[in-house]
């Protein structure tokens, strides 16, 4: 049986940076942005993760991995459109002229 100690919270904030990484590199400019996205993996590797042991769950990293990759897709389906995505004012650098 696991047991919270300074060795498991220092492998769930490796756990949660890393898996915070791998996601934001994946995602690239879809979602959040990558340094959020190794932030709240390493808010919500340890939060998973001791909720985990608090229930007795056997493989604690395993679950702490799954949980993680939940926060993180919730975190990058729902974030904050900019501005530019919702009023549609994008500036391409495209212009074109008419000429009368």
């Amino acid at each position: 049986m696991e047991t919270l100690s300074a060795t498991t919270i220092f492998w769930l904030l490796v756990l949660g940076a890393t898996t915070g990484w791998i996601v934001g590199y994946i995602i690239g400019h879809e979602g959040i942005t990558l340094i959020s996205n190794v932030i709240w993996g390493t808010l919500g590797a340890p939060l998973v993760g001791i909720c985990g042991l608090y229930v007795q769950i056997s493989g604690v990293l395993v679950f702490s991995l799954l949980g993680t990759l939940a926060m993180l897709f919730l975190a990058n389906v729902f974030h904050l459109h900019h501005v530019e995505d919702i009023t549609g004012d994008i500036k391409r650098g495209i212009r074109i002229i008419k000429k009368s």
